[in-house]
């Protein structure tokens, strides 16, 4: 039921053609783009000022770092078993490109305790790279 109605905001904010002004690059996976406009509506809900209004954010989904987009930048976080692999691996290959040195995670709504807290450390350790992490109410 909550995804449905999620759904279904969705596609009411996309009829309503809302302005787009804030553009997140997203990497990880190309299917999590949805995924990720929900987590910007639960941080929104939580009181997360600066996500503002999540239907003008325009989420697109990257496999590269292209210097001439905009400088908003997140990953994808599964929370699967292989999860921190393939996410330090997209990190990874962001550092090989010379890539954001910020990027914010996107995920479902995790703690941040294990897998996330492993993850900044490690991008921040191995990469140079500073993970943001959004704290959850």
């Amino acid at each position: 039921m909550h995804d449905q109605a999620t759904g279904l905001r969705h596609w009411a904010r996309q009829q309503q053609a809302p302005v787009v002004d804030r553009t997140l690059m997203l990497f990880g996976a190309a299917q999590a783009t949805v995924q990720a406009h929900n987590t910007l509506e639960r941080w929104h809900h939580q009181g997360h000022r600066w996500v503002g209004d999540p239907a003008r954010w325009r989420v697109q989904a990257v496999d590269n770092y292209h210097r001439d987009l905009p400088e908003r930048w997140g990953v994808w976080v599964d929370s699967d078993l292989d999860a921190f692999r393939r996410t330090f691996n997209t990190l990874s290959q962001l550092r090989e490109q010379n890539g954001p040195r910020q990027v914010l995670a996107m995920h479902t709504g995790f703690s941040h305790q294990g897998l996330l807290n492993n993850l900044r450390e490690a991008a921040q350790r191995y990469l140079g790279t500073r993970l943001l992490l959004i704290d959850e109410t």
